[in-house]
C-alpha cells in the first residue's frame, strides 16, 4: 500500500507497547559550530536567556485523543494526525476527518495580553508561536492557502491571532518569533512527510520527488514566510528539522534561498539552526534537540537555546501529566545560562485559548524568582570559571557591563555554612580593590576576602539556607555597592544581644 499524506497508514512490526523514541541532537556534531554566530553585529540571542514557546492549532482540540483512542508513539499532541493508532496498520487520521477540526477552532478565551503579560513577568524576553506546524494549518489569514484560520469560526469573526500577539509583544518589549514548518507540510501537495524510519521496523513513507517538493517550496513555503514578514514584522524565525531527515529536501541552495529572502525583507530578523539541522551554516543561533540540555563539553560556542517543555507534550495533551517541578525547570534554565545558552519554554494552551493551570503556576513561580534575580540571568555571558572551580551545586554567569565587572553565583541546593573558596576570574584595572558579595533577594552582604593565593573566600551563613535558589553577586566594591534593600549604606555596627 502506498503511504501518502492523505492516509498516513503506517504498517509496522514494532514491538507491542513501544511508543517512545530516544531524543537525540538534531545536528551533525561537527556542524554545530560551523554556522556564523551572527551575520549582523547585534545578535540579541547571545545574551538573552529565557523565552516562551507556544504550540497552538487544530491539534489542540483533540488533545491527544481521537474517537476515544489515545494517539500512539509519544505524547507529541501536534503529531496526532500522523500518529493516531500508531503502530497499527492504517494509523493516522484521514485528511477529511482531521479537517473537521476547522469548524471547531474557536478559542473564545484567547487573550494575547494575558499570554504576553505572563511571559514578561516570568522574565521571558522573546516569544515564539507556531504559525504553521507540520499539519499545514496557518494560524493567520493567508493569501497563499485557504487552509488557515480564516476558515474557522475564530477567523470568520474577524480576529487576527498573530496580529494581537504582535501588538502585545511590542507593548511589553518582548521580541516576536514565529515557528514555521518549512520542511514538512502534510496538507499542500509536495510537502515533506514524516521522515520514517526512526525504528528498524518502520516502513518509509513515500516522500515527494524533488520536482514535487519544489512546487511546495515555491508555491507555499517561500510566499508564506514573505507574507509573515510583511504583515507582522517578526524578530525571529524558528524553523524545524532534525538529524539528516531533511537533507534531501532542504538542500544548501534552498536553505540559502530562504535565508536570503529573510535577510532582504527583515535584515535584523534572527534565524535558528534547525533551518537545516544537517548543515546550519548561515543561521544566527543554534536550537538544540527537544529538551536537550547539554553539558559544558557539548554546549555550542555560538548563541544557542534549548526548546523545552513543562511536561512532555508540546501541543495540549489531556493525558500528559508528566509535569516537571519548578525547581527542575529553574535549574535547567540556570545551567543553560552558565554555558551561554537560553531556554525557550513551551506552553500548550487549551482548546479555548487559555493556559493550563499547571503552566500558569510555574510561570508565576518564575515571576517571583525573577523579581529579585533576573539581572543575574540576562543579559549575561557564560561562566568565567573552569569545570572544577565551583562546587557541583553552584552555577555562575558573568556580567556584561564593562563599567561594573562582576559575576553571579547561583545555588541550586543549599551550601553548608562555612567558607566557599573560589578563583577570582575578573580582569580588573585595580586588582587591589576590595571585593563585595551580596545576596540579591535580601541585599544581605556576605563577608568576602582574598587569601594569599589570590582566591576569594566567601563566608556562607546558615540563614542563607532559607532562601530558595539564592543568587550571590560578587565583584569589586565599585560594582557591588554595600547597600541595604532600603538603600541605606551598610556600615559597621555594634551587635545587640539576640535571644536564640
Amino acid at each position: 500500500m502506498e503511504i501518502t499524506a492523505s492516509s498516513f497508514n503506517l504498517r509496522t512490526n514494532a514491538p507491542k507497547g513501544q511508543k517512545r523514541f530516544p531524543i537525540s541532537s538534531p545536528y551533525t556534531v561537527e556542524k554545530i559550530d560551523a554556522a556564523p554566530s551572527a551575520s549582523k553585529s547585534d545578535n540579541w540571542m547571545a545574551n538573552t536567556r529565557f523565552g516562551m514557546f507556544i504550540h497552538f492549532g487544530l491539534y489542540s482540540i483533540p488533545g491527544g485523543i481521537w474517537q476515544g483512542e489515545e494517539m500512539g508513539r509519544n505524547t507529541y499532541a501536534e503529531w496526532i494526525r500522523a500518529q493516531w493508532r500508531w503502530p497499527q496498520e492504517g494509523c493516522g487520521i484521514p485528511r477529511e476527518q482531521y479537517d473537521s477540526l476547522l469548524q471547531k477552532f474557536d478559542p473564545t478565551k484567547f487573550d494575547a495580553e494575558e499570554w504576553i503579560s505572563l511571559a514578561a513577568k516570568a522574565g521571558m524576553r522573546y516569544f515564539v508561536v507556531v504559525t504553521k506546524h507540520h499539519d499545514g494549518f496557518a494560524l493567520w489569514d493567508s493569501a497563499v492557502s485557504k487552509y488557515d484560520i480564516a476558515s474557522t469560526p475564530f477567523g470568520v469573526n474577524g480576529r487576527d491571532l498573530l496580529g494581537e500577539l504582535a501588538q502585545a509583544c511590542r507593548k511589553h518589549g518582548i521580541k516576536l518569533g514565529f515557528y514555521y514548518s518549512h520542511w514538512q507540510d502534510w496538507e499542500f501537495p509536495g510537502g515533506a512527510l514524516p521522515p520514517w524510519p526512526e525504528m528498524k521496523n518502520d516502513p518509509p513513507l513515500k516522500q515527494p520527488t524533488d520536482e514535487e517538493f519544489s512546487k511546495y517550496w515555491e508555491g507555499k513555503c517561500l510566499p508564506q514566510v514573505a507574507e509573515l514578514i510583511e504583515r507582522y514584522h517578526p524578530d525571529m524565525f524558528w524553523f524545524d528539522s532534525w538529524g539528516k531527515g531533511a537533507d534531501k529536501q532542504i538542500t544548501p541552495a534552498r536553505r540559502d534561498e530562504l535565508i536570503k529572502l529573510i535577510r532582504e525583507k527583515a535584515p535584523n530578523c534572527m534565524i535558528n539552526g534547525r533551518i537545516a539541522a544537517h548543515d546550519p551554516s548561515g543561521a544566527d543561533f543554534i536550537s538544540m534537540g527537544d529538551n536537550q540540555y547539554p553539558d559544558a563539553k557539548n554546549a555550542p560556542k555560538i548563541p544557542w537555546e534549548t526548546p523545552g517543555t513543562m511536561n512532555h507534550a508540546w501541543g495540549y495533551h489531556r493525558l500528559d501529566n508528566q509535569w516537571k517541578s519548578f525547581d527542575t525547570l529553574l535549574n535547567r534554565l540556570i545551567t543553560n545560562a552558565q554555558y551561554g545558552g537560553a531556554v525557550t519554554l513551551n506552553v500548550g494552551p487549551l482548546p479555548d485559548g487559555s493556559f493550563p493551570k499547571a503552566a500558569k503556576r510555574r510561570l508565576k513561580e518564575f515571576a517571583a524568582w525573577m523579581e529579585s534575580n533576573e539581572s543575574a540571568l540576562q543579559p549575561t555571558a557564560r561562566s568565567p570559571f573552569e569545570k572544577d572551580d565551583l562546587p557541583k551545586q553552584v552555577r555562575a554567569t558573568l556580567g556584561t557591563d564593562p563599567t561594573r565587572p562582576h559575576f553571579n553565583l547561583f545555588l541550586l541546593e543549599p551550601l553548608p555554612p562555612g567558607e566557599l573558596v573560589i578563583p577570582q576570574p575578573l580582569k580588573l584595572k585595580d586588582p587591589t580593590e576590595k571585593f563585595h558579595a551580596q545576596v540579591l533577594e535580601t541585599s544581605q552582604m556576605l563577608d568576602v576576602k582574598q587569601n594569599a593565593e589570590g582566591k576569594l573566600v566567601i563566608t556562607i551563613p546558615k540563614d542563607l539556607a532559607g532562601i530558595d535558589h539564592p543568587v550571590i553577586r560578587v565583584g569589586p566594591a565599585s560594582s557591588v555597592p554595600a547597600l541595604y534593600e532600603d538603600g541605606t549604606p551598610v556600615e559597621p555596627f555594634k551587635p545587640g544581644k539576640v535571644q536564640d
